[in-house]
């Protein structure tokens, strides 16, 4: 992977906030909406494909989302979204293994991947709703008694 072409082009077309740490990873910062046709311009212009995973948590003020690109070295995309209505396109019908991730950050930050296909949840049946990874979530207390 040639980070410095990929910045080139993404600058390009974006105002891009840029860092690189020493281990190979560099990280993009994008506005939520440029997050899809840049991972798109990964993929169909520098034939990167493997998405690690899909990161988030909840600042307190926002909720962050990391998407982690690998090809002999890291680049990450970085976006924020607002709190009370976290929402951003999917990335599944351009990475199907990005399904998995999006699910998990839907149930767990209550973030929305609008054109994400239905799924079921990961969840328990009986959960209440809430989202356990959001900062006011308060755990219930672990249950009494029982088998030791």
């Amino acid at each position: 992977m040639n980070i410095s072409s990929i910045l080139d082009a993404l600058g390009e077309r974006w105002t891009l906030e840029v860092r690189t740490v020493p281990i190979d990873e560099t990280f993009v910062t994008l506005r939520p909406d440029w997050v899809r046709p840049a991972a798109q311009m990964l993929i169909e212009q520098y034939g990167l494909r493997h998405l690690s995973t899909i990161t988030g948590q909840d600042t307190g003020q926002e909720i962050q989302l990391l998407y982690h690109f690998w090809d002999g070295g890291g680049l990450t995309l970085c976006t924020s979204l607002p709190k009370e209505d976290p929402g951003i396109a999917t990335l599944t019908d351009l990475i199907p293994g990005a399904a998995f991730y999006e699910r998990e950050i839907s149930e767990m930050l209550h973030v929305s991947f609008v054109g994400h296909p239905p799924h079921p949840l990961f969840l328990p049946d009986d959960w209440n709703g809430e989202a356990p990874l959001r900062s006011e979530f308060v755990a219930p207390p672990p249950e009494q008694g029982g088998e030791g």
